[in-house]
């Protein structure tokens, strides 16, 4: 099973236009088709919806990968900790990390970390280096 870890905020969702990019969609979409990537969902909308509702968010916005699975909540703990945490508690094959705000997770010292631009969102260059890491892990 290959995993993305998908923060929504700055990756999927522009912060300075606060609105969903249909680019940032369309590169997060390819990337999940070629890899058969699954969704799991690092981001705080977890904490605010459930994973139906973040499918539907999602299905509504035009991803088209279904959602497997959210990160635990540890309340106090990094993202980087939550992640660990799911990552020690399932079985996996290659993964990455697609995140606007990365030191909390780089601090824990995990690789596979996509670091995004907010107002630009999930581009063409996360793209490629997304791509670029899966294809060194080994299959």
């Amino acid at each position: 099973m290959n995993i993305i870890f998908t923060d929504i905020d700055g990756v999927l969702n522009t912060v300075i236009k606060n609105q969903w990019n249909k680019t940032s969609i369309d590169l997060y979409n390819k990337l999940c088709q070629e890899f058969k990537l699954k969704p799991v969902i690092s981001s705080t909308w977890r904490l605010n919806h459930s994973k139906e509702e973040l499918q539907d968010i999602f299905t509504r916005q035009g991803i088209i990968t279904p959602i497997h699975d959210v990160t635990p909540n540890l309340s106090g703990e990094s993202r980087g900790t939550e992640i660990e945490t799911w990552l020690f508690n399932n079985s996996y094959n290659r993964f990455v990390i697609v995140d606007d705000y990365v030191h909390d997770i780089i601090s824990c010292g995990l690789p596979n970390v996509v670091k995004c631009r907010g107002w630009l969102g999930f581009s063409q260059e996360e793209y490629d280096i997304a791509r670029n890491l899966l294809l060194k892990q080994n299959k």
